[in-house]
């Protein structure tokens, strides 16, 4: 027999109060609403089957009841499922990094680098904000590439600067972050013009790593409503399963 499924419903509680949210207890689902789903599922592919769409993303939808969020929200949560959705060779990444680019592109592109073959392309934060700098270049750069990924220390810069382009009227694509080295106290940091220091070291194992989660795993982003959607997959996968 296969995993028993389960859902999450909602305990017979007092009601709260000083806001205190309300318990939920985790119980499996009956046969019932077990064939159901996967009468479902099946009736979705064979219709994606006859339609050639079987590269097509599957979504789980879940009710969260409450939001999970109280604004906005576009840093994307990794989800660690069983099913690889893709792999580093398959897919299309850009990267986006701090200025001068050549301090990151050259060590990661090395012939030598775990990362050599990894990236499509490797730009610099002002070249990617031309890249996104009207609608028609951010729908472009958009549908160019399967993940874009940016520099950790960049990430708070791109609500301002995606926000009037499809990246925010969809979280599924907006862009993830990555560590150019692992965090070390002792790092020794460059001297900047302005009396400062900046870490610029770059560890191409460590990048590779986090590249290789990205595309393996599925990502969700808290919602101002009481629904997450998630990719959990597509139906190549479940046939060949």
């Amino acid at each position: 027999m296969g995993k028993r499924r389960g859902v999450l419903k909602k305990k017979e509680v007092e009601k709260p109060r000083n806001h205190e949210r309300a318990d939920y207890i985790f119980q499996t689902m009956n046969q019932e609403l077990q064939d159901k789903a996967l009468l479902a599922a099946e009736a979705h592919i064979f219709k994606l089957e006859k339609e050639g769409k079987m590269d097509e993303p599957i979504f789980l939808q879940l009710t969260t009841m409450v939001q999970t969020s109280k604004s906005k929200e576009f840093t994307r949560r990794m989800i660690k499922i069983p099913n690889r959705l893709r792999t580093v060779k398959n897919t299309t990444i850009l990267l986006v990094t701090k200025d001068p680019v050549d301090t990151y592109r050259v060590p990661l592109t090395d012939k030598e680098a775990v990362t050599s073959d990894t990236f499509t392309d490797i730009v610099g934060y002002k070249k990617f904000k031309t890249m996104v700098g009207t609608s028609k270049k951010a729908l472009k750069t958009y549908h160019e590439y399967d993940m874009i990924i940016t520099d950790n220390r960049l990430h708070s810069l791109l609500p301002k600067l995606l926000e009037p382009t499809i990246f925010c009227k969809s979280s599924q694509k907006f862009p993830l972050m990555l560590q150019m080295a692992k965090p070390d106290p002792d790092a020794q940091l460059v001297k900047t013009k302005k009396s400062g220091f900046k870490d610029e070291r770059v560890e191409p194992e460590y990048v590779q790593g986090q590249i290789k989660s990205w595309c393996r795993n599925t990502t969700f982003v808290p919602s101002t409503g009481p629904v997450i959607s998630i990719i959990v997959g597509n139906p190549n996968y479940l046939v060949q399963k």
